[in-house]
């Protein structure tokens, strides 16, 4: 935990919270809290600040927090085929540590049905994983997470209305497009279709790319899932800030 989340309903009008469970059991085992100690701290869906520590025992953290920084941006979209469900879990983490504001599940020809009926696919599930990600690098934006059953209704009914950006993607192996000749406006948001492993089927593909979603790869060896996101969303950013920089 880098960074100590509180959600504004922990919050009383002085900015004093009262923490029980795993954040004060962490703040206490691992982050060695004490009175008077200063904690990195974001208010959920809001600012970074400090939490200095009033009280600290394996039961009970008590802070007095002040938010006075912006919050990293998150301004990108996931369109994610459903994974196994362990899988699902970290890549829910991973998402919201990169700075992904939406998350889109799809059930596409490779994803198993047994996967659906699991504890993973629990909105609870989702926030508390989500959550951890958020913690973990010190960003405040809690994504949005919705599941589509269905690929077809979906890419035909439901992908046109999405609010989605201008630049989008869709990983694939053998793409003839590779990441390093795109080009990304300026922190220009984006958004990104990974499938489970063993990828999308082309049929799939063909349908993002004929809703222009450009069919990219980020090198020609195959890529577990939560690999690739980490890599083409990595790539990705990393051309929209070589843009911010004139480079």
């Amino acid at each position: 935990m880098n960074l100590l989340l509180l959600q504004p309903d922990e919050l009383d009008p002085r900015g004093r919270a009262v923490i029980r469970g795993r954040r004060a059991v962490h703040a206490y085992s691992i982050l060695k809290a004490e009175k008077g100690k200063q904690l990195r701290a974001g208010l959920l869906g809001g600012r970074l600040g400090t939490a200095q520590v009033e009280r600290s025992t394996i039961e009970e953290l008590i802070v007095t927090t002040h938010f006075d920084r912006p919050a990293p941006p998150a301004t990108d979209t996931l369109l994610l085929a459903v994974p196994r469900p362990k899988v699902l879990l970290r890549i829910l983490a991973h998402a919201a540590a990169l700075g992904f504001r939406h998350i889109v599940l799809l059930r596409t020809w490779r994803v198993d049905k047994s996967w659906l009926d699991s504890h993973a696919m629990q909105p609870a599930t989702w926030r508390e994983h989500l959550l951890l990600g958020l913690e973990q690098a010190g960003r405040t934006v809690l994504p949005s997470v919705r599941f589509f059953p269905l690929f077809r209704p979906f890419v035909e009914d439901h992908l046109p209305t999405l609010p989605l950006p201008g630049d989008r993607f869709v990983a694939h192996p053998t793409a003839p497009t590779h990441t390093a000749q795109l080009d990304l406006g300026a922190g220009a948001p984006f958004a990104l279709v990974l499938g489970p492993d063993g990828g999308l089927l082309p049929y799939e593909v063909e349908q993002f790319a004929d809703r222009g979603f450009l069919p990219v790869q980020c090198g020609p060896e195959p890529l577990r899932t939560e690999t690739a996101l980490a890599v083409l969303a990595g790539q990705l950013d990393l051309l929209r800030r070589r843009s911010t920089l004139g480079a």
